[in-house]
């Protein structure tokens, strides 16, 4: 007699589902964890090179006002805006 076998689990990614929320200069700029992107987004972006695929998503979740406050970030603030979204979200560059 064999026992049964356990079910089969695989490894899921965690997925935050909370939306990321950053002050810059007074202003609140809300960006959706890069974890749980609603299908649209993701079919909006799919065919995109990485570089495009994030600003594509800036420009389809923000605010003009938010946007207009990220263009103008320093180049070290808006690298620390970006890593502490992927790190909010769960979300690495992997490692090279």
């Amino acid at each position: 007699m064999t026992s049964p076998k356990a079910p089969l689990t695989l490894n899921q990614p965690i997925t935050v589902r909370d939306e990321f929320v950053y002050d810059v200069d007074g202003i609140e700029v809300r960006l959706p964890s890069l974890s749980y992107l609603k299908p649209g987004l993701i079919r909006r972006i799919r065919r995109l090179g990485d570089v495009d695929a994030m600003y594509t998503l800036l420009e389809l979740v923000l605010a003009p006002e938010s946007l207009a406050v990220l263009d103008d970030m320093e180049p070290d603030a808006y690298h620390a805006l970006l890593e502490a979204w992927r790190t909010h979200s769960g979300v690495n560059l992997g490692e090279s």
